[in-house]
């Protein structure tokens, strides 16, 4: 009787497909959330259940991590594979959640930018993960990989540009005057430190 232990370690790879797949689900309805701006608090709620299941999925790696003598790679970076992979699900969701309880009027366009990277950041994740099964396939990593540093750099210049936008540098005139401490809005509205961190730029709060 032939014994082998090579289909345990082949189990990963499903899971980790499985990661992905919820991944590049779940980024589709987030851009969806933005986009359609209907049935807020729901939408929210979608999103926790797929980050529940990004949870579970997680935990399955997790134990068949804690039980496998052989694993495709080492076990440490796939303990930290996966939990980085968790965290972009927990951020996505908890974004959703702001949403809602912020009573946002709607997104900014700078809002649903940052959202259609996310979900092409996520698609090219899964592929990645699809491909790690063989040693062939290192170019077609290599070539997401590259991919998602490029949309990480638009994310970093679109966030960066609306920071500009919505908080400019007073001039040396409007600085002298006014409470210290605060921060000339658009429009000669001041601000101060706390509240600016409290309404990210990215997204326009309700004025209710």
């Amino acid at each position: 009787m032939r014994f082998s232990l090579l289909p345990r370690a082949m189990q990963f790879f499903d899971m980790f497909d499985e990661v992905g797949a919820i991944l590049t689900r779940a980024s589709a309805k987030f851009v969806a959330l933005v986009t359609e701006w209907d049935r807020v608090p729901e939408r929210s709620d979608d999103l926790r259940h797929e980050e529940h299941a990004c949870d579970e999925a997680v935990g399955r790696i997790i134990k068949a991590l804690d039980r496998s003598f052989i694993t495709p790679f080492d076990r440490e970076d796939i303990h930290t594979l996966v939990g980085r992979l968790d965290d972009i699900l927990d951020n996505m969701e908890e974004t959703a959640h702001r949403f809602a309880v912020f009573r946002i009027d709607r997104p900014t366009p700078e809002t649903v930018v940052m959202a259609r990277i996310v979900q092409d950041c996520c698609a090219h994740l899964a592929g990645a993960l699809q491909s790690l099964r063989s040693l062939k396939n290192a170019d077609v990593i290599q070539t997401h990989l590259q991919a998602i540093t490029r949309l990480e750099n638009e994310a970093d210049k679109v966030y960066r540009d609306t920071v500009v936008v919505a908080w400019p540098m007073p001039s040396p005139a409007s600085s002298s005057s006014g409470p210290a401490g605060g921060r000339t809005r658009p429009g000669g509205a001041r601000a101060s430190s706390s509240s600016a961190t409290a309404c990210p730029p990215l997204c326009a709060r309700s004025s209710a």
